[in-house]
Parts: C-alpha cells; sequence; structure tokens
C-alpha cells in the first residue's frame, strides 16, 4: 500500500536510490474549480480547493553542501523501499 507522507520522513528519489532525503514541508495550493453550472446560465459555481502541489525535501551531498527541491509525489519512495532495489522501487510505484 502507498503511503502518505509527512514532515520528517527520510525518502529518496525514485531515480537515485541511493540518496537519503527528508521531506521538509508538505506543499499545497489552492485552485478555483467549477462545481456546478448557474442556473441562470451565466456561467459556473467555483469553490476553492487545495491540491497537493509537491513534496519539498533537503539533503546534505559528499561535499556538505545543503539542497533543497520540490518533487512530485510520483517520483519520491520512503527510504526504507528504496533500501530494498530497483525492484521494490517499481512495485511500489505501480501500485494501485
Amino acid at each position: 500500500m502507498k503511503e502518505h507522507f509527512k514532515e520528517g520522513d527520510d525518502v529518496a528519489h525514485k531515480n537515485n536510490l541511493m540518496q537519503m532525503m527528508t521531506v521538509k514541508e508538505i506543499i499545497y495550493k489552492l485552485i478555483d474549480v467549477p462545481i456546478k453550472a448557474k442556473e441562470d446560465g451565466s456561467g459556473f459555481e467555483r469553490k476553492n480547493i487545495s491540491k497537493l502541489d509537491g513534496i519539498l525535501c533537503y539533503w546534505w551531498d559528499d561535499k556538505k553542501e545543503y539542497h533543497e527541491v520540490k518533487f512530485h509525489s510520483r517520483v519520491i519512495v520512503p527510504w526504507r523501499i528504496a533500501l530494498q532495489g530497483t525492484i521494490a522501487v517499481h512495485n511500489y510505484l505501480n501500485q494501485l
């Protein structure tokens, strides 16, 4: 079963399984979506909803340099899965 990430989780990018990163922040954005047509035909009633925008991760490289990047949730895997190798990562990412 896929997990929802939270701040402080250790993760890895699917293309760099040996680099442990830490989730700094889960970033959401408000988007305006139409929910139904107005009865007078003049457009749509709208509602603001919160949508996941990305997962902000940080890590230090071999040179002790700090990095911070926002990733899409579909390219991040829990560190415990990354340690199991590429087949485990593939299976994790392809779960329904």
